[in-house]
């Protein structure tokens, strides 16, 4: 290749380069407090962390069920790159609006979507806004023209508002146990905090009340619970304590489930303790008989064919 063709070759790669460099934005630094420069600013509700995979903004789900901007984080891209497409991914639950909500467009904490996209306007910027919905910690993604900036948050669950299971236990007469419940708020995130008041009507009992609380030893809501003095039912309620659902959490959540009866058949005294020696007597029959079985079976297998033998047990 002559000279005057190789500095044509190098003027055109040079020119090239230039050209991929003034079109192609940087990823943007994720910042907390405006700032000058290509940034993305993360501002709006209180949060923690620092947004990153180790240390994610944490961030309350919008309990209340509205999505005022004081509910939401507010992402403001600012960036060289001008009128240029932008779109934004979300995971793990987390929503993304294009304003907060209020009269016009009715955005309530069920509203959202997990993806977003738009333009940036003449100045290189735009604006969206997020909420978690769950506890797992989850990615927004922004790509604008290319390049990716990515933010990690974890929501923060609000308080109790549905009482989703309660298992009630099996009592004699004067016998104790436990109650055994899971609770969740609004979203379906379980909840470790708050009570739930336990009513409990018939057998010789009162009607007076206990509380259902989470166990940080069990990991689990549990309340203990005593029969009374004579076999019959004992009715048991269970309620969240403090709750009273607002006409804004019902819009976006429906009513809560927060609360739930139960009947417990309680037996003469002793009967229990006389059905569980009888069951323990049986188990330990089964298992002879397992055994002897399996004995017998593995003698039976090393005598016939592979296609003939028999399951163990």
């Amino acid at each position: 290749m002559s000279k005057k063709l190789i500095a044509v070759a190098a003027a055109a790669a040079l020119a090239l380069t230039g050209l991929v460099g003034t079109t192609s934005a940087s990823a943007l630094t994720v910042v907390t407090t405006a700032s000058a420069g290509s940034n993305l600013l993360v501002d709006g509700i209180t949060k923690t962390g620092s947004g990153t995979n180790a240390l994610p903004y944490l961030v309350a789900v919008p309990e209340a069920g509205t999505v005022a901007a004081g509910s939401l984080m507010k992402f403001t891209v600012s960036s060289d790159v001008k009128s240029r497409a932008i779109s934004v991914t979300a995971t793990s639950g987390i929503k993304l609006l294009d304003a907060p909500g209020d009269a016009t467009n009715k955005y309530t904490a069920a509203s959202g979507a997990a993806s977003w996209s738009s333009t940036t306007d003449a100045a290189g910027a735009a604006v969206f806004y997020a909420f978690p919905t769950t506890t797992t910690k989850g990615l927004v993604t922004v790509t604008l023209d290319g390049d990716i900036t990515q933010v990690y948050v974890t929501g923060v669950a609000g308080a109790a508002y549905d009482i989703t299971s309660v298992t009630l236990p099996s009592l004699e007469a004067e016998g104790t146990d436990v109650i055994i419940a899971t609770v969740t708020d609004a979203f379906g995130n379980a909840v470790t905090a708050g009570s739930l008041t336990v009513a409990r009507v018939g057998t010789g009992t009162s009607s007076g009340a206990t509380y259902v609380t989470y166990s940080t030893t069990t990991k689990r809501w549990e309340g203990s619970i005593t029969a009374g003095t004579s076999a019959g039912s004992l009715a048991v309620g269970l309620t969240i304590a403090g709750l009273t659902a607002t006409a804004d959490q019902k819009a976006a959540f429906g009513d809560p489930a927060n609360t739930s009866f139960g009947v417990i058949a309680v037996s003469a005294k002793g009967d229990i303790k006389t059905v569980k020696a009888e069951l323990a007597i049986v188990k330990a029959a089964v298992a002879t008989l397992t055994a002897d079985y399996n004995a017998l079976a593995n003698k039976y297998n090393k005598l016939v064919k592979k296609s003939k033998r028999v399951a163990l047990k």
